[in-house]
């Protein structure tokens, strides 16, 4: 909710007040808008269900596209944990980082952000923080790691798919689009609460052997860009079938 998402971030109380009028106002336009929708398209079933519970329509769900193909599939066992992305308070890396610290882990954050600084007053000597990375070094970065951490709740994801095209686990915290993405036990583990004591519970117990990089990247390529465009436009041929016929 925004409540949270301004919680998270740390905005403080008089910003929060200075905010709601203009929320409010989207609030209403939002609402009287979306009925001149003819079709709504859902990158994920917890949007589809945001679109139901509050425009009270239904929603199709095509998931946002990677190139599977552009990231080869590992081989052998990782080294270390992987985390990262925007560092900001509400995509929640200080779980990743505190468990990791915890269990003297070997954790890899990667990205840039404005919480960079708080997550590196937590980290242990485990932690390693590299920055902004190019494509070709994630790349490198998911194929040399054991599992990606996954601590945020987002609508979806693309970094657990990116993983996954490399034929590597996901360890997620469990909600959002992380339970369309994650199959716990054959592409990857859940851990709940959103704390950094269940994380840590669940990577204490990660046995690397129990995961098929070739099974796990077949799981991916279900979100490969190809299969994208073929149902962006079957439902766009479809609505415009609807469209053309007499009333």
């Amino acid at each position: 909710t925004p409540t949270t998402y301004l919680e998270q971030e740390r905005w403080g109380q008089a910003a929060r007040l200075l905010l709601a009028p203009t929320l409010n106002r989207l609030r209403v336009w939002d609402l009287s808008t979306n009925q001149r929708v003819d079709t709504f398209i859902a990158n994920s079933r917890t949007v589809a269900a945001r679109i139901a519970r509050f425009y009270r329509r239904e929603s199709t769900v095509i998931h946002p596209p990677v190139r599977v193909d552009s990231f080869p599939v590992a081989e052998g066992r990782g080294h270390y944990f992987l985390t990262g992305g925007r560092l900001v308070p509400h995509k929640r890396f200080d779980i990743a980082v505190q468990a990791c610290s915890a269990q003297g882990l070997p954790l890899v954050v990667f990205g840039d952000g404005r919480d960079r600084g708080r997550l590196e007053a937590l980290a242990g000597p485990t932690v390693q923080f590299v920055g902004r990375v190019s494509e070709e070094k994630l790349r490198e970065l998911y194929r040399s790691c054991r599992a990606l951490l996954f601590p945020s709740e987002e609508d979806l994801g693309i970094s657990p798919i990116e993983a996954m095209a490399c034929g590597r686990p996901v360890i997620a915290y469990a909600a959002g689009g992380a339970l369309e993405t994650v199959v716990p036990g054959t592409t990857g583990l859940l851990f709940s609460p959103q704390r950094p004591e269940a994380l840590a519970g669940v990577l204490a117990d990660f046995r690397d052997d129990e995961f098929d990089p070739s099974a796990i990247r077949r799981h991916a390529e279900q979100f490969d860009a190809a299969v994208f465009r073929q149902r962006v436009a079957a439902v766009v041929s479809a609505t415009m079938e609807d469209a053309a016929r007499p009333s």
